[in-house]
């Protein structure tokens, strides 16, 4: 097969699976719910110390606030301004509030908190400190030793005052247009670990066009090593966050970052594609690892990502969302809603609000979906860990 004749069967493949997006959708999901065989594992260790919500965490006390407010009745947001630096331990830092219809190029950044107990403390050049996660951390010290000019990012834990909770509420309903305004958007995987360097160049360079030789060698080209440390990056905690959905889905340029080595996403998506051809040929079934990597958790984002941003795919009710990823993680369980809501259509979407209970969350999202079957609100109240006696109660009042 030429490779002319691989491209017209890339996008025949993709034709394919646009047209039955719905259907590929509802049983790619069920087959992550329900593992094939003893060997596939899609689950994720359970954390026994929980993460802080995106929008809870609290400043260390002691601490002098470096935030200044933001005007809340307009679409003003803090920007991070970063210096370059050659000693990437001190991190030049200053805070931009700007409107967001009229500002400066910036990057947002999509990306897991990490652990919870290693937390680091950082100085702003105005005055002023905050505590920050060692995943964090690792991240700006790489982008300041790699940066020639100031660089402008968007990252929540530091651009949001995570102590007032009308700014958490206010940012986290701009959370759509942050990401759609933004120049790119940087996903980050945490530091090099598990042969991350070898799969992160498989996918940014000669991974794809290897794949799509058909020729002597062709049986070389996916390494045991190669398949294993692919599959390791791909089931990362990071293609689980439940926040990531919406970030990726609104993105419109995305570089993923592992340690010191990036790609762009297009070349996540060929990687994809050209999986999804060879899956009919016998290559495939001898290839474990590359059959893990298609299943991962981050392929699966590859083709949410493409179903939601496909023009023909209207906006979804939000209990639509909810069911299909309710299996995604995070730490406040408001979240399961409240991160979905910016993807949602406009006549079942709610106002985030962290001032609210999950009691209230649970009906205001009811007040949305009026007449859904009664198995819809047992899902909800599950997924939002309501105990059934709350709503025994409220039944008899």
């Amino acid at each position: 097969m030429t490779s002319t004749d691989t491209e017209l069967k890339l996008k025949d493949v993709a034709k394919r699976y646009v047209e039955e997006r719905q259907r590929l959708s509802r049983r790619v999901l069920e087959d992550m719910r329900q593992p094939k065989g003893p060997n596939w594992d899609r689950s994720l260790p359970f954390r026994s110390t929980p993460r802080p919500s995106k929008a809870r965490l609290q400043t260390e006390g002691g601490l002098r606030s470096p935030y200044s407010r933001l005007n809340l009745k307009a679409q003003e947001i803090r920007l991070l301004e970063l210096n370059p630096s050659k000693d990437p331990e001190d991190l030049l830092l200053s805070f931009r509030c700007v409107e967001l219809s009229n500002c400066t190029l910036y990057t947002a950044l999509s990306y897991t908190w990490g652990d919870e107990e290693a937390t680091r403390t950082i100085t702003f050049g105005g005055g002023g400190t905050i505590k920050i996660r060692e995943n964090l951390w690792s991240f700006l010290r790489l982008q300041s030793s790699i940066i020639s000019k100031p660089t402008f990012f968007w990252i929540d834990a530091i651009c949001i005052n995570q102590s007032n909770v009308h700014e958490c509420n206010h940012q986290v309903n701009l959370m759509k247009e942050i990401y759609v305004n933004a120049s790119e958007v940087y996903i980050w995987l945490g530091l090099q670990r598990d042969n991350s360097d070898l799969a992160m160049d498989f996918i940014a360079t000669k991974g794809t066009q290897a794949l799509r030789r058909r020729g002597p060698g062709f049986h070389a080209i996916w390494p045991k090593p190669a398949g294993k440390a692919l599959n390791d990056l791909c089931e990362r905690a990071y293609w689980r966050r439940m926040w990531i959905i919406q970030e990726i889905v609104h993105a419109d340029n995305i570089t993923v970052w592992c340690g010191a080595k990036s790609f762009r996403w297009h070349s996540f998506e060929s990687l994809y594609l050209t999986l999804k051809t060879l899956e009919e040929t016998s290559w495939f079934a001898h290839h474990p690892h590359a059959i893990r990597v298609l299943q991962s958790s981050a392929c699966t984002m590859v083709w949410q990502r493409a179903h939601w941003r496909h023009p023909d795919t209207p906006p979804p009710r939000l209990q639509v969302l909810i069911d299909i990823f309710r299996d995604w993680q995070c730490t406040d369980i408001r979240d399961k809603v409240f991160a979905l809501v910016s993807m949602a259509s406009r006549e079942t979407a709610i106002i985030p609000d962290y001032s609210k209970s999950t009691l209230d969350v649970y009906h205001a999202v009811q007040d949305k979906h009026d007449g859904e079957k009664h198995g819809f609100y047992n899902m909800l109240s599950q997924i939002l860990a309501i105990p059934q006696d709350d709503l025994d109660f409220e039944r008899h009042l």
